[in-house]
């Protein structure tokens, strides 16, 4: 055993807790770990249930056939997939694995200790040297562990925004398979409303023609007719099923798992402004802020294949074990000698260097174009669905208001005039056949109108339906 001096030990102390201090990167981690516990409690509060430890929210349980308030429906909905979708989960995951690249990257290269022993002492004036134990820590230049660091949380940020365009893309198309669910109940009600009617007057015309006060053709017709909205109607019963299973899958429960039955009318839009949205488009599109954390990343990396043309800096301390002098009375005879060692790296492979540098910047002018493509189509997306919505809202007008209407009182008048002898049953069965189209052209439109309503706020990130309480 071989003590140390007092003056080695302060010295090896010093030298210890130097390379610990350079290897942390505390300050870091505790930012980002404070960024993330703010996200977590605001997730918490956007989908209920879906974070770690939590309790799951309340099961949807409704007996087949029950309805509610759509926009009370589609408000649960919404926040029953949030919690419990595994995509959105999975892009949650996503962005918290790339907040822990953060400190890797931007932490110190590990410290390196060496011990040698010689296999033949070598005689020295104040004794042999017997065993040498080396500390040392490489330091990459000036400004390359801020610049990875920056690096890995551009990349997080543009995985949180690409956390948001998942949340926005569920909502999406929950919103669509509910409203289309809720265009198979409408138009099941109208076809069946349509078949029952129908029945009845071929009813009348069974009656009148026995009474010979109808023909026998009216009959006929009425019963074609008859058949073919009888198949329409089992049509969009069966249609019923596969709306559901899509429904389901969004919330992550089985294909046939109860759902109310949507109701009409669906909720009004709130007034959109769609200039105000397409000129604000690059600011509230989270895809587009993602790429745009994605180019500063690539930016920092650029910055950082630069730094790969300077040398690289090593601090380390050796500390020699030393025997007592063969000779008596040796001054300083058996003391350790402790060595402060420092290192350049020679960045002599330069073509390496280049090559990486090219492909930082192309990867930093390919992040730019990707940009410029994604907002020229985001903006033609944005013009095409406001465009569906001003459609679907003209045409819901004109159906609502205008058209169905005047078709109903048509059919009134002529089901009167037919019954008092002064009109065809052929002019009754086809004004009956326009309201029927008329009715299911309204609600499609009013569905249109909404799903081009859910479209918009997935672009632009935007909330415009009356229900959007983010």
């Amino acid at each position: 055993m071989y003590p140390l001096s007092s003056t080695a030990v302060r010295r090896c102390s010093i030298a210890f807790a130097l390379g610990a201090s350079l290897n942390s990167c505390a300050g870091t981690r505790t930012e980002h770990a404070r960024r993330l516990a703010v996200w977590e409690e605001v997730r918490d509060e956007r989908y209920p249930g879906g974070s770690e430890g939590s309790a799951d929210p309340a099961p949807l349980v409704w007996s087949d056939g029950a309805s509610a308030s759509g926009q009370a429906c589609l408000e649960l909905l919404l926040e029953y997939a949030r919690a419990n979708n595994p995509g959105l989960e999975a892009a949650f995951r996503r962005w918290k694995a790339a907040i822990e690249n953060i400190p890797q990257a931007s932490k110190l290269p590990e410290p390196r200790v060496t011990f040698s022993a010689y296999l033949e002492e070598v005689e020295t004036r104040v004794g042999p040297m017997q065993a040498r134990i080396g500390l040392t820590q490489r330091l990459p230049w000036f400004g390359e562990r801020q610049l990875a660091g920056d690096v890995e949380f551009e990349a997080s940020e543009a995985a949180r925004e690409q956390l948001e365009a998942a949340r926005l893309d569920l909502d999406q198309r929950v919103r669509t398979a509910w409203y289309e669910y809720a265009w198979l109940e409408r138009a099941r009600q109208i076809t069946e409303g349509n078949l029952e009617l129908l029945a009845h007057w071929e009813g009348v015309a069974r009656s009148r023609m026995e009474t010979g006060l109808g023909r026998q053709s009216d009959v006929i017709r009425a019963q074609v007719e008859l058949g073919k909205l009888d198949d329409r109607v089992a049509s969009l019963r069966d249609l019923r099923g596969p709306l559901m299973a899509q429904l389901n899958a969004e919330l992550n429960r089985d294909s046939d798992a109860a759902l109310p039955r949507p109701t009409f009318p669906l909720a009004e839009p709130r007034p959109i402004d769609g200039q105000s949205l397409a000129r604000a488009l690059s600011d509230t599109s989270p895809v587009l802020r993602a790429l745009e954390h994605r180019a500063l990343a690539a930016g920092h990396a650029t910055s950082l294949a630069e730094k790969a043309f300077y040398p690289d800096l090593s601090v380390g301390l050796d500390y020699t074990f030393v025997g007592t002098a063969s000779s008596p009375g040796v001054s300083g005879s058996g003391d350790d000698a402790v060595a402060l060692t420092l290192g350049l790296g020679l960045p002599i492979w330069r073509g390496s260097y280049r090559a990486g540098l090219r492909r930082a910047e192309a990867q930093l002018k390919g992040v730019r174009l990707e940009q410029v493509a994604l907002a020229n189509r985001l903006a033609a997306d944005l013009q095409m669905a406001l465009y569906r919505f001003r459609d679907g809202d003209r045409r819901l007008g004109l159906f609502r208001d205008s058209l169905v209407p005047k078709g109903e009182q048509s059919v009134q008048s002529l089901d009167i005039a037919y019954q008092s002898g002064e009109q065809g049953f052929l002019d009754l069965i086809d004004a009956q056949r326009v309201l029927l189209e008329f009715q299911l052209q309204a609600a499609r439109a009013e569905v249109d109108r909404a799903e081009a309503l859910a479209e918009i706020e997935r672009i632009t990130a935007v909330p415009v339906h009356s229900e959007s309480n983010r």
